[in-house]
């Protein structure tokens, strides 16, 4: 019993270190980390028995400062972090206990109730929490880096809650125990907290997609600027490839039997060459076909240029380089030759442009939200080609797909584009 009676007294010391544990970040642990938490536990744990005396609403305020610097001192991150995780679990620490409370009141309004039944509601409703917490939160945030940057909305949530939290214990002082009323008054009180809690929690972690999903649309503009930069530099090279291979034929018409087979092979290199009648496409065919030879991959490729002619040249380069470069390194992985084959097909079926890029695939890849789930270790920086090729099909009302059938990977990109003259005609 004095190990139950202490748990109960210290009830929500230990609720909010416990539901700490769902959120910081167990990866980013500061040198010396277990003295460090240790320390910091125990003298969360000493201060707050030690100022047992001041009132609750102090206490709560000493309990919110105390979690704050425990995470602090002992986790890697930046304060404006620290206080996410604090708000995060004190808003479950308060929901669990809510929960227990209610529970409890109403065993003790019908006289069923005693230390140890307390106890076991008070352990069973955090478990319980903690499990649902765990399932919808504490999952999403340790698929990466936690990202925002928006403070006010972080600051408001810890105020709020905070803010929720002492008026409830005002109300809960003005109510009369003794009134008929008095449970169904306790009941609705406590339910509003936890809703409200539930609402902070919901606020923080919507902040928290929005924050990833502009944080995701930086990354994908910054890989766009960067393809753009890539294709300029592909057409300079283009061009200069055009100029030598027009002099190679202008040099092969005065040259010697001997001179003329050196100059064969050399116009046969340079003769990797797409005439596809769009010259964005043909610039990057030309690129990747260059890379498919030195990777010994066979590139099949099949394509009606006309029905890119409204998509900006770069867009055209970064969509297809991400494609096939994608299938190129998934191949490198393959050392039967006759699988070694990207097979690239770009035509018109109606008034839609249809991309198909079908490849061998050793292994399934994994598909969540039909973008592929990369395998690297750095998350960060890759993965990004399929969410880039999705990103510049709706960009021109179009969709990207991918799916494995029979150890085949296809990716099929659609999107509307102007008959041709033929079909116009």
């Amino acid at each position: 019993m004095p190990v139950i009676n202490w748990i109960l007294n210290q009830q929500i010391q230990l609720g909010m270190i416990l539901c700490a544990g769902l959120f910081v970040p167990w990866g980013q642990r500061r040198s010396c980390f277990v003295p460090r938490l240790a320390t910091g536990v125990c003298v969360f744990l000493a201060l707050t028995d030690t100022l047992a005396f001041l009132p609750l609403w102090a206490r709560l305020l000493l309990y919110t400062t105390l979690l704050f610097g425990l995470i602090w001192f002992s986790f890697d991150c930046s304060p404006l972090h620290a206080l996410f995780y604090t708000t995060c679990a004190y808003a479950v620490q308060h929901i669990a206990s809510k929960l227990a409370y209610m529970t409890i009141i109403w065993l003790v309004q019908h006289g069923r109730t005693d230390g140890r039944v307390n106890f076991v509601i008070l352990l069973f409703s955090n478990l319980v929490v903690c499990l649902v917490i765990y399932l919808l939160f504490t999952l999403r945030i340790r698929r990466g880096r936690l990202l925002f940057d928006n403070v006010k909305t972080v600051l408001y949530s810890g105020f709020f809650l905070i803010a929720a939290v002492y008026l409830s214990v005002v109300l809960e002082d003005v109510l009369d125990s003794s009134a008929e009323s008095y449970l169904t008054a306790y009941l609705a009180l406590n339910a509003f907290c936890i809703l409200f809690a539930i609402t902070i929690l919901a606020l923080e972690f919507s902040n928290c997609s929005i924050k990833s999903l502009e944080h995701e649309n930086e990354t994908l503009a910054q890989l766009l600027e960067c393809d753009k930069q890539q294709y300029e530099q592909a057409k300079k090279d283009m061009e200069k490839i055009n100029i030598r291979y027009h002099d190679l034929k202008q040099q092969y018409s005065h040259a010697t039997e001997e001179e003329r087979a050196r100059l064969e092979e050399e116009m046969d290199n340079l003769n990797l060459r797409y005439f596809t009648g769009n010259k964005a496409l043909d610039i990057t065919l030309t690129q990747k076909s260059a890379l498919c030879g030195q990777a010994d991959i066979q590139l099949v490729c099949s394509a009606d240029g006309s029905c890119l002619e409204d998509m900006k040249h770069y867009h055209i380069y970064s969509l297809l380089g991400n494609a096939l470069d994608n299938a190129i390194e998934c191949l490198t992985q393959v050392n039967d030759a006759s699988k070694r084959v990207i097979t690239l097909d770009i035509s018109r079926c109606r008034d839609m442009a249809v991309i198909r890029v079908q490849n061998y695939t050793p292994a399934p890849p994994t598909l969540r939200d039909g973008a592929i789930v990369t395998t690297k270790q750095d998350t960060e920086e890759h993965g990004y080609g399929i969410k880039s090729i999705k990103s510049i099909a709706e960009l021109y009302g179009g969709t990207a797909d991918c799916f494995v059938e029979d150890s085949i990977f296809y990716l099929v990109v659609t999107f509307p584009c102007r008959k041709s003259q033929k079909e116009t005609a």
